[in-house]
């Protein structure tokens, strides 16, 4: 990202803007835990990874016998970096505005490279943030294969997925889906497909719901 999105951004600024050469800062979180929930830190503060029931959205992490080790990269905040402070105007001018993007990556750590995750949480009812949310998906696989590193990187996961959370998607209940963790997995509705020829061509597959099962 440091590099890699750097070298995209700029290729990508709008022509009135010097080129950036700053070294940005990713910011990440990492966690194992078997039962977890995130929330849009724009909105609340850190961190992201929350006890369950206390999230935008519900990660049921691996099984009886394995979790994973996932790290979630801010895709927003890393973005947000790219601007310019005009010395006369005083006016902050941002290079990557017109850049949809989702709130957050999410991957495997691991050698087994098991889950490359998108996810865009958004609040209020789905209906009114779906179309904006799958562009914003879009955008950000778009990007990754702009670079043949990235998109090298990526195809190395078994599982390259875009998940869509907001009121009204499928969610996980009821309330004690936290205890007693394999039967509460084993109840947990399955996402709603979100058909998109796009996002499939690139090797994804988009997904609506609250509930994430890997």
């Amino acid at each position: 990202m440091k590099t890699e999105w750097l070298s995209i951004i700029n290729r990508k600024r709008n022509g009135s803007y010097p080129a950036c050469s700053d070294v940005p800062i990713v910011l990440t979180e990492d966690t194992s835990e078997k039962v977890f929930d995130i929330i849009d830190t724009k909105d609340a503060g850190d961190p992201i990874v929350r006890p369950y029931g206390e999230g935008h959205a519900t990660y049921f992490n691996g099984d009886d016998r394995h979790t994973y080790h996932i790290r979630f990269i801010k895709v927003e905040e890393f973005m947000d970096q790219f601007t310019q402070l005009n010395p006369i105007t005083g006016e902050r001018r941002n290079w990557t505005k017109g850049m949809t993007r989702p709130d957050y990556i999410a991957y495997d750590l691991s050698a087994s490279k098991a889950y490359f995750i998108i996810h865009e949480l958004s609040t209020g009812k789905i209906q009114n943030k779906k179309a904006d949310a799958m562009k914003q998906l879009l955008n950000m696989i778009k990007l990754l294969s702009e670079s043949n590193l990235c998109k090298e990187y990526c195809q190395r996961f078994a599982n390259r997925l875009c998940f869509v959370s907001a009121s009204g998607c499928v969610t996980a209940s009821p309330c004690d889906m936290a205890q007693g963790f394999m039967e509460a997995y084993t109840r947990l509705p399955d996402p709603l497909p979100l058909p998109n020829s796009s996002i499939e061509s690139r090797g994804f597959k988009a997904y609506q719901t609250n509930a994430i099962k890997l």
